[in-house]
């Protein structure tokens, strides 16, 4: 895959790719290099990129046509009852990102491109303000599922920590959208039956059903309880519904996704494999050393802090969060804490005070694609308040949290 896609990437990823084997060349020239602890160390990314082929599917069953109609009443519903369109974009990103990712931008921007044109482009921000909130609870994203890996910390710990930081800021987060006003025109008139209830119900049975295999086999690891469990699922949906239908269509578009998905992640196949290298290198070599001496020396009651201090710069310099969070468990393992759950927390507040601070995460990058701005419009410009709230709060609550755990 690594060989496939770097030269399918952007020049970014092809740097990446050519500092990571240099520094390999250096561990193996040096006599630093140990083929067993290499061996030892790529399960991690090898679990991630099973995920990140895996997940692209998750969204097939509401990817069909007859959900964007589905999710065009879900909106209209909410409209009646008084929400304005940032406000349901905010919930949209939210929900449909737990299973969709930042695939749900296009749903969204599809849907309000259609029902609200004039609020296409803010919908697009509120859905990703929404959207930020997702992996502090959902055990099917891809930063959640691997904090939760290197950390050690059980779903139900991690839950216990993060949920009222979720509550708390979604609930937030829909009061200060609905206030910026705005209208949805007409021509959303499609009936509201359990279709729309499977919308909203999918994502979170897919993330209960991953929790219960991730309980009901504890030596099998989260990452992949998460692919095996996707697969079934989309696989089993996809053959049910072929079958009902006496028709190969499911099937084939199952297929077609399949393939695009593929060709659509080289970046991100070059990412994660260049890191894996680059990090097991620079971890041979002894380069890290720094960062981890730095992190052991501190009191444990300002580590939270610090990780999340170190993520969010990273990110915002252009690190992208996951390698920096392998990068950091090479030189200081996130899983030797007394609250692994406090410190699995602390890193995705991190990422979350960044994702729209920076034109490097793929939150900024989509909605830059599909509003046609700028990414540092579409990220720093109209996002900087929004980041400066979510940091300041997330270090308040982690000072409390710290406080109770530590």
């Amino acid at each position: 895959m690594l060989g496939l896609s770097v030269p399918r990437s952007t020049s970014f990823h092809k740097g990446l790719a050519g500092a990571a084997f240099v520094a390999f060349g250096a561990a193996f020239l040096s006599g630093s290099f140990e083929a067993t602890f290499f061996v030892e160390g790529l399960p991690a990314y090898f679990g991630i990129v099973a995920v990140l082929l895996v997940l692209s599917l998750a969204g097939y069953p509401i990817r069909a046509a007859r959900y964007e109609a589905q999710i065009r009443s879900l909106m209209a519903a909410l409209t009646r009852r008084g929400a304005g369109p940032k406000a349901t974009a905010g919930v949209m990103g939210h929900l449909l990102g737990a299973v969709l990712d930042v695939g749900s931008y296009v749903l969204v921007d599809v849907i309000f491109a259609r029902a609200a044109p004039k609020e296409r482009v803010a919908a697009l921000k509120w859905s990703a303000r929404g959207f930020s909130f997702v992996p502090l609870w959902t055990n099917i994203n891809l930063l959640t599922a691997t904090v939760i890996t290197l950390t050690g910390v059980t779903y139900l710990g991690f839950l216990a920590v993060s949920l009222p930081f979720v509550v708390v800021g979604v609930a937030l987060l829909v009061f200060f959208a609905q206030r910026e006003g705005g209208e949805v025109e007409g021509g959303m008139n499609d009936p509201l039956d359990r279709g729309a209830a499977a919308v909203v119900m999918y994502p979170i049975s897919l993330i209960i059903m991953v929790a219960l295999v991730n309980y009901l086999l504890p030596n099998l690891s989260l990452t992949t309880a998460i692919a095996v469990t996707i697969a079934v699922v989309v696989v089993a949906i996809a053959s049910f519904a072929a079958f009902s239908m006496r028709a190969s269509s499911p099937l084939a578009r199952l297929g077609s996704e399949t393939r695009g998905s593929l060709v659509n992640s080289h970046m991100e196949f070059a990412l994660f494999g260049s890191a894996g290298v680059l990090v097991l290198s620079l971890d041979a070599l002894g380069f890290l050393e720094p960062l981890g001496g730095l992190l052991r020396g501190m009191p444990e009651y300002a580590v939270p802090l610090a990780l999340a201090g170190v993520v969010a710069l990273g990110f915002v310099a252009g690190i992208h969060v996951l390698p920096m969070v392998l990068l950091i468990h090479s030189t200081f393992p996130l899983d030797g804490g007394s609250s692994p759950a406090l410190w699995a927390v602390a890193i995705i507040i991190g990422c979350q005070a960044a994702l729209l601070a920076t034109p490097f995460s793929n939150s900024v990058t989509m909605i830059s694609r599909l509003s046609g701005e700028h990414p540092i419009k579409s990220g720093p410009k109209e996002n900087w308040r929004f980041s400066l709230f979510v940091a300041v709060a997330g270090a308040a609550y982690l000072v409390v949290m710290t406080a109770i755990l530590v």
